[in-house]
């Protein structure tokens, strides 16, 4: 772990210090890299104001507890004036990874003077040695494993998290360090789609990287029937007054991934909007979509736990016979009134039926659940009551409509829900999903919650969140604040 720390401390100081534009330089990273990170430090610096910042003052402690005699007094100089380390920072900073094992950052070399006084200082300090030079190119190594090498033009940090790795590190940064045009990563369609737009933070992920918690981080903003092992994806992060946004656009890597978009497409259309005028004033979470059921059922059935909770509703009615007659708009709302004491929110789904034929079979289905202790009455025409031994539950079709509630779940909207300021918004998308922040009290749960102390105060800024997907090819999460005329990045860095 210490070379990782080594590089994050010097990806770190160079964020929060220097002057970026975008460029295109990248030319030590491999067109077969799993992962790209490009960051506009510049952007990020001014809009987090952090050298005004509490985490500001966190590092300069960092270093001083790290820097040893005379030379705290260089650090600190080149605190003031990263320049003099001898990095060309107009530059952006490059973060990326080959396989699953080496990481690397490039910087574009700026005074080859400057940056061989800076390295001196390392060495003296410990913490660089074996440096040489040879043709035009220096190499040498950082915190005994970190290997790096620098021309004219690019400066190169490479580690290896397998054991005894800093050998091949060292062979791979000359290797990346000598390599033709054609096989870096601006050759890639990638590289491309990258700089297509200015972002804070643009991240390029390959589909076959396995690491489970990126995976996961990308598929929280993807519809769940992409399979990301077929698919390239470029996500990015961009930090505005008023919110933060972080937009994911996938594509196919072979003719399935293509076929997947496809038919995903096809089978997803746009909300239409049809139960916005139902959603409750204590809705705290709302979903909605709109879908055609037999495709829908399909993907459940390929998800382990939604197939498992399927079966045990099947106990008590034919829910695959519901599903496949859905045709159209469909919303789970969850309602809470005090997220303090209550344990579980409440809840409701409603869903647009192609047809309710299932209707027919709701006498069988009283009494097969008999024999799993259930019970189900009557309330009215297509209006039903289910009783289990854990809660109660209310179901029911009136006009094509299905819906399906926990035994408290309000239905009747009254029109205060902030959601439906967003109604244009939803009607333009496929898959949307509304957090409303601004109703958990969150400074008064930190009171209860020793481990929410933390960030009560960060999260207490925030007004909700937003998860959307206009194509299925594309998803988009808005993080919201209560004051819109503030940068995002600097309320929470106060």
């Amino acid at each position: 772990m210490k070379k990782i720390r080594f590089i994050s401390m010097m990806a770190l100081v160079i964020m929060a210090l220097c002057s970026c534009t975008n460029t295109e330089y990248q030319k030590a990273i491999p067109a077969n890299a799993t992962l790209v990170m490009k960051v506009d430090v510049q952007s990020i610096a001014d809009k987090a104001d952090f050298k005004n910042s509490k985490y500001k003052m966190l590092l300069d402690a960092a270093i001083a507890s790290s820097v040893k005699g005379e030379d705290l007094k260089v650090v600190k100089e080149y605190m003031n004036d990263p320049q003099k380390m001898g990095f060309d920072l107009s530059t952006p900073l490059y973060i990326f990874l080959v396989g699953e094992e080496t990481v690397g950052m490039t910087l574009k070399t700026g005074d080859e003077a400057d940056l061989k006084e800076f390295l001196d200082m390392l060495n003296k300090q410990g913490m660089a040695s074996k440096i040489s030079e040879k043709d035009g190119l220096t190499t040498g190594t950082l915190v005994d494993e970190i290997s790096f090498a620098y021309d004219k033009n690019t400066f190169l940090l490479l580690a290896s998290m397998e054991n005894k790795g800093a050998s091949k590190a060292a062979t791979m940064a000359k290797e990346l360090m000598t390599m033709k045009e054609s096989d870096s990563f601006a050759s890639t369609e990638a590289f491309s789609r990258m700089n297509a737009e200015d972002q804070d933070v643009s991240l390029y992920m390959n589909g076959k990287l396995s690491k489970a918690a990126l995976k996961d981080a990308l598929e929280a903003v993807m519809p769940s029937s992409v399979d990301m092992k077929d698919m390239d994806a470029l996500m990015s992060l961009n930090f505005e007054d008023g919110q933060a946004t972080l937009k994911a656009k996938v594509w196919g890597t072979n003719d399935q991934g293509k076929a997947m978009i496809e038919e995903a497409e096809k089978n997803v259309g746009k909300i239409e909007g049809k139960y916005l005028d139902r959603v409750a004033d204590n809705a705290l979470i709302w979903v909605g979509m709109n879908v055609k059921g037999e495709w829908m059922l399909d993907k459940i059935k390929n998800n382990k736990s939604l197939k498992e909770s399927l079966f045990m509703l099947e106990r008590a009615i034919d829910i695959e016979q519901m599903l496949m007659s859905v045709d159209g708009d469909m919303a789970v709302e969850f309602q809470i009134d005090d997220i303090v004491e209550q344990d579980n929110p409440e809840y409701i789904v409603y869903a647009n039926l192609k047809n309710s034929d299932f209707l027919a079979d709701v006498d069988d289905w009283m009494e097969t659940m008999k024999e799993y202790e259930m019970s189900m009455v009557k309330n009215g025409e297509n209006q039903y009551e289910l009783t289990t031994d854990e809660a109660t539950y209310f179901w029911g079709v009136q006009d094509k409509d299905l819906f399906l509630s926990s035994e408290n779940a309000s239905r009747k909207g009254n029109g205060l829900n902030p959601l439906l300021e967003k109604k244009s918004d939803i009607k333009n998308s496929k898959v949307y999903i509304y957090v409303n922040l601004a109703k958990i009290p969150f400074k008064e749960m930190a009171q209860k919650d020793r481990d929410m102390a933390a960030v009560a105060d960060v999260l207490d800024k925030l007004k909700s969140i937003v998860l959307k997907s206009e194509t299925t090819d594309e998803g988009m999460l808005v993080v919201e604040l209560k004051d819109k005329d503030e940068n995002f990045l600097k309320q929470l860095l106060k």
